[in-house]
């Protein structure tokens, strides 16, 4: 099984991803090792960097320590410091080679194998921490070729040029997030990076237009994997090919990419701008998408009168959910036992298993202990585990028995791609007030996931 990140940055319904730093893989990195073990130690030493050759060990050595009072695998602390190499990559950059063999000079148009080896090795390491400021500061024009190839299934371009151009478009006008997860070398060519992310967009400039984004406010999400090729004769990058989760045909001009870009941007169901818990997407297919959730609050209660569904677990569809609302809100309002209102926020959670309404407890608090008392009994406030969960996002009123079906749904795909579900429990999310027009609502399915069976790659 892949590892999967455990320390997920968040998002808040595909609004914020930060930077993930998650327990990357050393697979393939052995030939790099063993073959600069096999270098005999001369009388200079030299890190190859980004097809540049820096030969003051003096400088190389400021460098590493500056790296390494930030800590190891930490961001740059700006921008322009994309090019500082981290100790671990030290370790491997550092090359003995003749000094007098090329007459004291290194040439960098022919790069012999093992720097190129080792330049490939320094590539992971950037892109592992510096690749998400392509999409939000100006791209370091010195990694990559003039002839790079990108393309996905809906572009394609074959130059910087083009390349610059479509990550510029991105930036400016959607407003990009990008999360890796897992970064290695491609087994099968080893001047190939394979990386896994995630990229969540949004038409940010809508906040300009109220009257629109009151009714259309779209979120885009993608999640798959990335072949980025290594010129050998420059230590460049020369390829950078993307492939969606949701798609079978990844090859341009896919119509089937074509058709779930579309599908998203003409979603019209909405969430509020309130906290939510923060997760991070791992994987999205055309149908469903699998999301990790870091550990939250929560104050909940019974609901009332409950309904019994299949397997003797509650059916929140059918259940009265009105009393147990007003408790909450009351309790976020001023119903506890320092008369202070806390923030409201989305979704109202209605678990099967328990039987409970739940809502989630802002940011602001940090701890059970924290939260203030309720002043009714009936209250609990606790803590969710947060984990790996099957997610079914649909609009409309979530009435019996379209609910039940789509939770059904939702398990067959599970099982047919190889995941599994903990158990029968599942959860209902809904975000908006019930007198919002159906084809406006937003609302989420979810079906806690085995871990041992979900493989990130």
């Amino acid at each position: 099984m892949n590892s999967i990140p455990t320390n997920c940055s968040s998002v808040r319904n595909i609004r914020r991803v930060g930077s993930v730093h998650a327990p990357f893989s050393s697979a393939g990195l052995q030939p790099v090792r063993s073959v600069a073990r096999r270098v005999t130690r001369q009388t200079r030493r030299m890190a190859i960097f980004n097809g540049d050759v820096v030969a003051d060990d003096k400088k190389t050595d400021e460098k590493t320590a500056a790296a390494s009072s930030r800590g190891f695998a930490g961001l740059p602390e700006k921008p322009e410091d994309m090019r500082q190499s981290t100790p671990a990559a030290s370790s491997f950059m550092q090359v003995s080679v003749l000094s007098n063999s090329i007459g004291g000079e290194c040439l960098k148009d022919a790069v012999p194998l093992i720097d190129v080896l080792l330049v490939v090795q320094q590539k992971m390491d950037f892109v592992k921490q510096d690749f998400q400021y392509c999409w939000r500061n100006t791209l370091n024009r010195d990694n990559f070729d003039d002839n790079i190839y990108f393309e996905d299934p809906i572009s394609k371009f074959t130059n910087y040029t083009g390349y610059k151009f479509n990550i510029t478009f991105l930036r400016n006008f959607l407003a990009p997030i990008y999360e890796i997860h897992d970064i290695k070398q491609n087994p099968d060519n080893e001047f190939e990076i394979l990386s896994r992310w995630s990229f969540s967009m949004q038409f940010w400039w809508l906040r300009y237009l109220p009257p629109i984004k009151a009714i259309w406010d779209p979120r885009l999400a993608f999640t798959g994997t990335t072949i980025l090729g290594v010129n050998p004769e420059n230590g460049k990058f020369n390829k950078h090919v993307d492939a969606w989760d949701s798609n079978k045909d990844n090859k341009f001009f896919s119509f089937e990419g074509f058709m779930f870009v579309q599908q998203q941007i003409w979603n019209f169901s909405k969430s509020s701008d309130l906290a939510t818990p923060e997760f991070c997407i791992l994987k999205k297919y055309k149908k469903y998408e699998i999301r990790r959730y870091k550990p939250f609050l929560v104050a909940e209660v019974k609901l009332n009168d409950p309904k019994q569904s299949e397997g003797g677990n509650i059916d929140p569809a059918e259940s009265d959910k009105a009393s147990a609302f007003k408790q909450l809100a009351g309790f976020l309002g001023e119903k506890n036992d320092r008369g202070q209102g806390l923030s409201m926020t989305t979704p109202v959670f209605n678990k099967s298993k328990q039987g409970v309404m739940q809502f989630y407890i802002g940011e602001g608090y940090k701890d059970v202990s924290e939260v203030p008392a309720p002043k009714n009994s009936s209250i609990n406030i606790r803590q969710e585990p947060g984990g790996l969960y099957g997610v079914d996002v649909f609009s409309g009123n979530a009435k019996q028995p379209r609910v039940n079906d789509r939770e059904r749904q939702l398990r067959q795909w599970l099982k047919r791609d190889g995941t599994m579900p903990v158990s029968d429990e599942w959860v209902l999310a809904q975000y908006n007030v019930p007198w919002q027009l159906p084809g406006f609502k937003r609302n989420e399915l979810l079906i806690p996931i085995d871990e041992s069976t979900f493989e990130l790659w």
